[in-house]
Formats: structure tokens, C-alpha cells, sequence
């Protein structure tokens, strides 16, 4: 199983289960959304809505702890509500619905079953070889 293989299936469960897809990057792909992260750009492989709630995703083969601490500092952001919620309501504009305040703002961590580690911090969406996806927290 590759990345690849984790990302495609976590996008079929998240669009399966009416979450609101914005941005879904496979790897190697080209993402036009992005977070400023002490002075890095990070393109979350992510971005979905649902709810009210945003979710931003990291995924590969293996669960990632550098992934994991990336997420986290972003969370710690101070402009990160304020920019999430331009990149929903640029998102929306563009699919001619009405603007929806965000309440909050979700990580996950994407990975297959084969992975010995979960985060502790974040949602995990672990992919079986099926395709299938469990969350666990």
C-alpha cells in the first residue's frame, strides 16, 4: 500500500460520507492551498468541510510523527481561524453557495492498517487494505 493508495481511499470515504472536499493532494500532485507555518508554506493533502467543522489532513504510508507535529503547530497558529475561513468562503463563492462560518478547526492523520503508531493528538483515518477507513482517536 502506498500514499497514494491511503490518500485516493480517504477521499472516497470523506466524499462518501458528505464531507465537503476542497483540496485532496496526492503525491506528487500540485496543492493551491496552503498555510504560512513560522515562515514555511505547508500544503495540507486535505482540506475538507463538513459540519461547520474544518478539517485539515496529512497523509502517508506509515503514521508520521513529523506530520504529527506539523499539524499541531499549526493548530498553535494565531491567524489560523482567520485564514481557514477565507479558504472557506473563497471555496464556497466558487461552487455559488452562501458563505458558512466555520465553529472549528480538526487535524487528521492518514495511514494504513500496517502502521504500528496512531496519534494520541489528532484523529487517525487508517486505511485497510480494502480501501476501507476507520477512524480512531
Amino acid at each position: 500500500m502506498d500514499e497514494t493508495f491511503v490518500t485516493l481511499s480517504i477521499n472516497k470515504f470523506l466524499n462518501e460520507n458528505n464531507y465537503e472536499v476542497i483540496q485532496c493532494i496526492p503525491p506528487g500532485g500540485q496543492g493551491g492551498i496552503y498555510y504560512s507555518l513560522k515562515n514555511n508554506i505547508i500544503y495540507p493533502d486535505i482540506i475538507c468541510l463538513k459540519d461547520k467543522i474544518l478539517y485539515i489532513g496529512e497523509n502517508k504510508t506509515l503514521f508520521n510523527e513529523s506530520d504529527e507535529r506539523k499539524l499541531f503547530e499549526l493548530s498553535k497558529e494565531s491567524n489560523l481561524f482567520k485564514e481557514s475561513q477565507k479558504i472557506i468562503d473563497n471555496f464556497l463563492k466558487s461552487k455559488n453557495k452562501p458563505n458558512e462560518k466555520i465553529d472549528d478547526i480538526k487535524f487528521f492523520l492518514g495511514f494504513s492498517y500496517e502502521s504500528k503508531k496512531k496519534s494520541n493528538i489528532h484523529i487517525n483515518f487508517v486505511v485497510g487494505k480494502d480501501g476501507k477507513v476507520i477512524l480512531k482517536n
